[in-house]
């Protein structure tokens, strides 16, 4: 793959078109493409933050990438509702486990950087956030 495939290939990750948005690798054709995933991941708006630095209400989302290991895990950080006096807020990733949790769970106290995009904010379900 030519520099300018994979470009427009991680861009199709990043903005989900024509590639589901899950956990991929990023060492393609034995090069490890995760810095230059990260630049792209910046330049369509995905800022560095943590989960705790990412400012939404109970109710809103915003898509998010944890990368980690030379894989890009797409993924939410939202708030998750237990009872109407208990919540809470953390990145869940689109991919999960057998028993049909987020694969990857990082909580308010994480300090693993996610890149977030708060500018493709939007309404969830506070009732149903896994939905996604």
């Amino acid at each position: 793959m030519n520099p300018e495939e994979l470009r427009e290939a991680l861009i199709l990750l990043i903005r989900g078109t024509e590639v589901r948005r899950a956990s991929h690798e990023l060492s393609i054709g034995g090069e490890d493409a995760t810095s230059l995933f990260v630049k792209l991941l910046q330049e369509e708006g995905y800022l560095p933050a943590t989960v705790k630095k990412v400012r939404i209400e109970p109710g809103e989302r915003v898509p998010a990438f944890y990368v980690k290991d030379a894989t890009a895990h797409f993924g939410w950080v939202f708030w998750e509702m237990f009872f109407p006096d208990r919540m809470r807020k953390l990145f869940g990733s689109a991919h999960h486990n057998e028993k049909g949790d987020w694969a990857i769970m990082l909580g308010r106290g994480s300090r693993e950087t996610i890149y977030a995009n708060m500018k493709l904010k939007e309404a969830t379900d506070l009732h149903r956030p896994s939905s996604f």
